[in-house]
């Protein structure tokens, strides 16, 4: 994390990352409407979601409108706001991850109003908050907002404590230009202005608010050095700064450069003139900054008169300050314990919902946040699920019956067609598994449907999300690859690993490997409109010495390996000619079509429909682009997986082709297969040249074709003699050494 962590970036990750704000940009957009016309009418739309418990639309609402109150300078109704999420969710939840974000923004919004001690309460707890939580961005923005704040508030036991506190983060995992503002700091408040001026690291320029922060810094150290005449004013950020009185840097920049240059007369009146201005806005806080700051800057400067004035000043304002502070922060306290009270009174609906729902985006930050060293993990899929969607209604059932029959908290999300869960085991692992056993036999007396689930324990788990993640689809499709059964369903645990799903992964790393070092030899045969002047695609094939892969497994793996690797290569194979259509489309604007023939096994595969999606959105190629061949003793076999393959894959828009159409026994009608492209074999046309009743078969298919919609292709046309015979029938697509020798991809 190199950049600097703004508020709305905050905002944004918080959105991603917690269920409670999946609504937060709907809510942004009617909300705003609605407080432009007519700000009464907001507590009406809330007093609904409050009485309805509607805590998914509540919560982005007093957000919001926290908000839009802080940009329209109402601070106090923007914190009563955040009070309020503050306590709904300590009703709600007792440790929920969007607390971290509350405290970052009631920092900023006390920090608004110059009320430097809360705001530095605030950020500190959402500091320590990211920390606990492995939330990098919530720590650096607070830790940010932090160094701002100690500097402001001239309250040194919040420097000690903040010394202490920073002491621990400069060997976490923040960024580097933070552990370069929390060193500076801590040289400065320390009064070591040598060692800043000797050990100061150049800055780079894109860090504009580090780069500030060491300038006013450096200045203001030279100044104590009595060294002022090595100061290098930057006469813009003079300028600039002049207008910015309510930033510290530039208020440190200009206070200097004022002692630096100004007789007794011309500072007195530059504070004068200066204190009203503030005094004006209402910037107390400032204010006591500013005199703070002179009171350790100006011995000397100032007569014993202007001394004594200015030291009364400072003191009537640091009490007027702090009885500022102290009624403002009892009247939160007052709404605080309302809002408290009033949630404590309604009985809230987390007793009756115990899981929750979150986007396969925020999963892997809410696992991290609630994982503990019983927590369990579980993979389900419904069989079916391999070849249609997972429907709404379908998929709460699901989620209700397993929390029915679970009840624990869990947290569920979807990834594809799957259902990824986690929860909290409540005893020991041996019973755990009984129950877990006993418990998916009842699901399938509650669904009636096939299903697939995979669980794993808490001495498999781990806080890291991937690495669990990895795990339990290890475990799962090498239980899916393995299965050839008719269950209703099956069940396994991570408690080892599953060498047939590992197999794939191994394969399909050294088939890349393969290809990066050229032993992947790819040929790319053209394919032609039925002119032969314009191309229509490519047909992928490719080269490789099969033994040259097993041979780099070990010896007692390459005979289970063996049947993978032609699964394997062959879904690389599509892979590489995605990526082949997508250079070209780049380079050229023209979308070619993808012809690549599957085997039986390849069919076979239930996770062949998901992966193929997969590659097609990484590359961004049209579905409609893809024709997948099927040899047609496949087709005509009516198995019943491939079927709901192709069909799955039709419903995408990936065409289907029966290829060598007319070179088996088995050739036969094709009326009652779904395909979009025939591919007529060289024999076809071989029968062609000799035979009539050939003649009056090919007009006949050519006919139920055009009935059907179905494109013919037709192959291997090698001299001019075939050319002329399947002119005359309509065919779309055309290929052979005949065209290659008059045209170049």
């Amino acid at each position: 994390m190199a950049e600097k962590v703004t508020r709305d970036a905050l905002l944004s990750f918080f959105i991603d990352s917690c269920y409670l704000l999946e609504n937060y940009r709907k809510v942004e957009g009617i909300l705003y409407e609605q407080i432009e016309k007519d700000e009464l009418e907001l507590e009406n739309i809330l007093n609904d979601y409050r009485e309805n418990q509607s805590f998914e639309w509540l919560i982005p609402m007093l957000i919001f409108a926290s908000r839009y109150y802080s940009q329209q300078k109402a601070n106090n109704v923007a914190l009563k706001y955040l009070i309020e999420c503050e306590c709904i969710l300590e009703n709600l939840e007792t440790d929920n991850l969007l607390k971290g974000y509350i405290f970052a923004e009631l920092g900023y919004i006390y920090e608004t109003k110059g009320v430097f001690k809360e705001a530095d309460f605030y950020y500190m707890s959402a500091a320590s908050f990211g920390s606990d939580k492995k939330i990098p961005l919530l720590t650096t923005y607070a830790l940010e907002r932090l160094i701002y704040i100690i500097l402001v508030s001239c309250h040194r036991k919040s420097i000690e404590r903040f010394q202490t506190f920073t002491a621990d983060y400069q060997n976490q995992d923040i960024s580097d230009y933070l552990k370069y503002q929390i060193e500076l700091l801590r040289l400065y408040l320390s009064e070591n202005y040598e060692e800043i001026i000797l050990n100061i690291e150049p800055v780079d320029e894109t860090q504009e608010n580090t780069l500030l922060m060491k300038k006013a810094i450096c200045a203001h150290s030279l100044f104590q050095l009595n060294r002022s005449d090595e100061i290098e004013w930057d006469l813009n950020l003079l300028e600039l700064v002049a207008s910015q009185q309510s930033d510290v840097y530039c208020l440190i920049y200009h206070l200097t450069y004022h002692l630096v240059h100004d007789n007794d007369e011309q500072l007195y009146d530059y504070i004068t003139k200066l204190s009203n201005n503030l005094k004006g806005k209402q910037q107390n806080g400032w204010l006591r900054f500013v005199y703070q700051f002179l009171s350790q800057s100006c011995e000397g400067k100032l007569n014993e008169v202007e001394g004594s004035e200015f030291q009364d000043s400072l003191n009537k304002l640091t009490q007027q300050v702090s009885y500022q502070e102290q009624r403002l922060k009892h009247r939160m306290q007052g709404i605080y314990h309302n809002y408290r009270q009033y949630y404590n009174g309604i009985h809230l609906i987390r007793n009756k919902r115990k899981y929750k729902v979150v986007s396969w985006k925020q999963l892997p930050i809410s696992y991290r946040y609630e994982y503990t060293s019983k927590t369990v993990v579980g993979y389900f899929k419904l069989d079916h699920c391999f070849y249609s969607d997972f429907n709404t209604s379908l998929l709460k059932q699901v989620i209700e019956m397993i929390d029915e029959f679970i009840g624990e908290s869990i947290t569920f999300s979807v990834e594809k067609e799957g259902l990824w869960f986690y929860f909290k085991a409540c005893c020991s692992e041996i019973k755990l598994k009984r129950k877990l056993n006993r418990l998916v036999e009842r699901w399938y007396e509650k669904l009636g449907q096939s299903y697939f689930v995979t669980f794993c324990l808490p001495q498999s788990t781990t806080d890291s999300f991937e690495e669990t993640i990895e795990r339990v689809k290890s475990s799962f499709y090498g239980m899916i690859l393995k299965s050839r059964s008719k269950l209703s369903y099956e069940v396994n645990f991570c408690q080892e690993k599953f060498t047939r799903y590992n197999f794939s992964v191994k394969i399909h790393q050294l088939l890349e490997k393969a290809n990066h070092i050229g032993e992947f030899t790819l040929n790319y045969s053209p394919l032609y409109y039925r002119d032969g002047h314009q191309l229509f695609g490519i047909e992928c094939h490719n080269i490789l010495d099969d033994y040259s892969i097993l041979n780099q497994l070990p010896v007692e793996e390459r005979e289970e390996a063996s049947p993978f690797l032609n699964i394997e290569k062959e879904i690389y194979l599509f892979k590489l000619g995605c990526d082949y259509l997508k250079d070209y489309d780049e380079k050229n604007s023209v979308k070619l079509s993808l012809f690549i023939k599957f085997s039986r096994q390849t069919l076979l595969n239930k996770c062949l429909c998901s992966r193929i999606l997969t590659h097609l959105k990484e590359d961004g190629i049209d579905p409609n682009q893809v024709i997948i061949s099927v040899n047609e003793d496949i087709l005509f076999e009516q198995n019943v997986l491939i079927q709901k393959a192709i069909k799955r894959l039709r419903e995408f828009g990936v065409n289907i082709a029966l290829d060598e159409y007319g070179a088996g026994a088995l050739t036969g009608s094709i009326r009652n297969l779904s395909i979009d492209y025939l591919r007529i074999s060289s024999c076809f046309i071989q029968y062609l040249k000799s035979s009539k009743n050939c003649l009056s078969m090919m007009n006949s298919l050519i006919n139920v074709c055009m009935s059907k919609d179905v494109k013919i292709c037709c192959s291997e046309i090698e001299n001019e003699s075939s050319l002329h015979l399947i002119r005359d029938f309509g065919i779309d697509v055309v290929s052979g050494s005949y065209y290659q020798r008059k045209l170049v991809v």
